[in-house]
């Protein structure tokens, strides 16, 4: 016996498409999905996160970073500019590049200077610099007077053991960096054999891709990842910072040579 079938529930899904609709489907689909792609790279390249040039932590070389057991370990201390290694490091660089623009996170206004960190109770990190005079025959009070920066414990957090200052706003680099918006934030890292790793970091944003180029042509564009850059020096340590240090000054009044 042939069992029984009811036709009048056959839906109208399920009857095949008469040829040119079905052609017409195909042919939006394919449109669809070839405009779809570079969307769908688009949105994937934005959800990558920034592009990194350089690592958010301090160089292998550096040696290894001093954990601690509940957020960051103390900071305070003394240190040495130069840096010993990494950026800027024994004072070689261009000379058209100044050493930390802006002051961030502390103005550097000579070729060697003593660099004092502070963390009083509170939780604010305070920076201190001053000029260090080796030559006999000169004369200088910025070996003296100290410069100070305070950053408050609202501008600062910590995370894996090293310290981070709020990012600013650098509008002068948009030059160097390109896009839209520039801004620049600190690390500070205490390391193993007692120095400390100073990371800047910069973030480029605001920047532009297109979906593709022909005959010199760029056609569609989109919004591109950030740009994060980082830099690391690592600073000697030369005294433990619990009270000013002695001033670094080798003038001699009526000497003539240095």
């Amino acid at each position: 016996m042939v069992p029984w079938r009811d036709n009048s529930r056959t839906t109208a899904s399920a009857l095949p498409m008469p040829e040119p609709f079905a052609h017409l489907s195909d042919s939006r689909t394919l449109h669809a999905s070839r405009c779809a792609a570079p969307v769908l790279a688009a949105l994937v390249l934005a959800g990558c996160g920034p592009t990194l040039k350089g690592s958010p932590e301090p160089p292998t070389e550096f040696g290894r970073v001093q954990g601690a057991l509940f957020g960051c370990p103390s900071l305070q201390g003394v240190y040495a500019w130069p840096p010993v290694e990494g950026a800027f490091s024994h004072g070689k660089y261009p000379s058209n590049r100044k050493p930390w623009e802006g002051g961030f996170p502390i103005g550097i206004h000579g070729t060697e200077m003593q660099i004092w960190l502070q963390q009083p109770a509170g939780g604010a990190t305070l920076l201190r610099a001053r000029a260090v005079n080796r030559a006999r025959n000169v004369r200088s009070p910025l070996t003296r007077q100290w410069s100070l920066a305070t950053y408050s414990g609202a501008e600062t957090s910590c995370g894996s053991s090293m310290l981070d200052i709020a990012p600013r706003e650098v509008p002068a680099a948009l030059g160097e960096y390109g896009g839209t918006r520039v801004q620049r934030g600190v690390r500070l890292a205490m390391l193993k054999d007692g120095a400390l790793a100073v990371g800047i970091r910069t973030v480029s944003s605001g920047h532009k891709g297109s979906f593709f180029s022909w005959g010199g042509q760029s056609y569609g564009t989109y919004d591109a990842a950030d740009i994060e850059y980082w830099s690391w020096s690592k600073l000697a340590r030369t005294g433990p910072g619990d009270q000013e240090p002695a001033v670094v000054d080798a003038y001699v009044p009526g000497a003539t040579a240095p």
